[in-house]
């Protein structure tokens, strides 16, 4: 399977085998100002400026390593050293004269510029936070650790670069970070960290858990994954889990006001974490073709609450009040329903309730479990349920009376909420009794559910 990667990729690892790669302007703009100065330049002030830069980076680092070697030279990683075996005066004559970024993409193509910008501060974060945490492990070659993290996207920052440096230019194989690597010669600790392994070393679990949080962290805090690397974190450093939050929200607030005002296309600030409490809205005007989206940033506003909520262990019924707001009003549900399992008399009693008017019978819904059915399944363990116009037929015979009688829609959604391995109830949602659930609702309905078992159960680990 190597060999047919390999082959795929030909085309891609030979356009750029010697090609220079272009730089950002802001950094050719910094090295032309040091040439003023060159004698009294210091390799570690040019190191700084080459680390900002993803593209001058690779560039430094697949040039010093596939230099001509004698059998008692050695790889180099540190950026600094890099710069002192090539020596502070070459290095700023070679590229106070490289090519830029913006005069291959300004003023035509902006929209990919942005998405470049995009790539070179998620980089850049990406070596913030695996600075700060390999600090964290006491790691004695912190020049390995931010090597590793800046090189991890860089095949996506040529893949946007390369149509503008040749219309032909051959598209990139999946492979690509794995060959540019080889073909470059990267040293093996490089290599070691910004590759999976089957037995990976402590340093680069650590590394492969934060560097991703650049881009996870693009689509959501309260994203399983996001959570899954937090949570692989803090088993490294032996820390708790809100510790690691903390810690990382800390480095995002510092990160953003370093980087926030040196770009107008791409604003670091998307990466901070919502924070409770009343927030200024901006007056603007949306066209009506724009709901859709709109819509989505209700929920996504609605799912941070929860989750927010959940990391910062407010009340049970403040975090239930949040899950059912996510659903009717982030992700557009009609009826909600937590209903709480009652041990002693072996059914479900609603206990939060919106959509419905006083007198309808959902507020007083009893569902007995003495029957199999449904609900009896999902409350062995944490699981969904979506009722739909396709399997109607096929789940009628399972559901239970009280719930046709009673509530009588024919599509909803359901799912069994647990506090560690106990079940506490059942979440129930639809769309009234004339609308459908859609996939759409019933995966984000999932999310959500999930954000409120969570919540539930650092409530449980931490009672106040």
């Amino acid at each position: 399977m190597a060999n047919v990667k390999s082959a795929a990729n030909h085309a891609w690892l030979q356009f750029w085998a010697r090609r220079s790669i272009p730089i950002l302007q802001e950094s050719r703009n910094q090295i032309m100002g040091m040439m003023r100065r060159a004698e009294m330049i210091r390799p570690s002030e040019v190191a700084e400026v080459v680390a900002r830069d993803p593209l001058l980076t690779t560039q430094v680092l697949r040039m010093i390593n596939q230099r001509e070697r004698g059998s008692l030279s050695s790889d180099i990683v540190a950026i600094d050293a890099a710069i002192m075996l090539i020596g502070v005066i070459p290095f700023l004559e070679q590229f106070a004269r490289a090519q830029t970024i913006e005069s291959l993409m300004l003023p035509a193509h902006q929209a990919e510029y942005g998405k470049l910008l995009k790539l070179v501060f998620e980089a850049r974060l990406a070596r913030r936070l695996a600075s700060h945490f390999a600090n964290a492990r006491f790691d004695a070659k912190l020049g390995e650790i931010q090597a590793a993290a800046i090189l991890l996207n860089i095949s996506d920052s040529l893949a946007l670069i390369a149509p503008y440096l040749d219309s032909n230019a051959p598209p990139r194989d999946s492979a690509a970070i794995a060959d540019l690597l080889a073909t470059w010669q990267m040293p093996e600790p490089i290599l070691a960290l910004v590759l999976p392994h089957k037995d990976p070393s402590t340093r680069s679990v650590l590394q492969l858990a934060v560097v991703p949080l650049a881009r996870l962290l693009d689509s959501g805090w309260w994203q399983d994954e996001v959570q899954q690397k937090i949570s692989t974190i803090a088993a490294v450093l032996n820390l708790p889990f809100e510790r690691v939050w903390q810690l990382l929200t800390q480095q995002l607030l510092a990160f953003t006001r370093k980087e926030g005002k040196s770009q107008q296309l791409y604003s670091p600030a998307r990466w901070l974490a919502m924070l409770p409490g009343e927030w200024p809205r901006p007056t603007m005007v949306v066209p009506k073709t724009d709901a859709a989206i709109l819509k989505k940033d209700v929920l996504v506003e609605r799912m941070q609450a929860l989750h927010l909520a959940g990391v910062q262990g407010v009340a049970t019924n403040q975090v239930m009040v949040l899950a059912v707001r996510a659903l009717s009003e982030g992700l557009g549900l009609q009826r909600i329903a937590f209903t709480l399992l009652m041990a002693a008399e072996n059914s479900l009693r609603a206990r939060y309730v919106q959509g419905v008017e006083p007198t309808d019978p959902l507020n007083t819904l009893r569902i007995s479990l003495e029957k199999q059915h449904v609900l009896t399944k999902l409350l062995q363990k944490p699981q969904s349920f979506w009722l739909n116009s396709g399997n109607y037929g096929q789940f009628l015979p399972h559901l239970p009376l009280e719930l046709i009688e009673q509530v009588g829609a024919k599509s909803f959604c359901a799912m069994s909420i647990f506090v560690g391995d106990k079940p506490v109830g059942l979440i129930y949602a639809d769309a009234g009794l004339a609308g459908a659930v859609t996939e759409f609702h019933y995966e984000h309905f999932k999310q959500i559910c999930i954000l409120a078992s969570k919540a539930l159960a650092h409530n449980a680990r931490h009672p106040k």
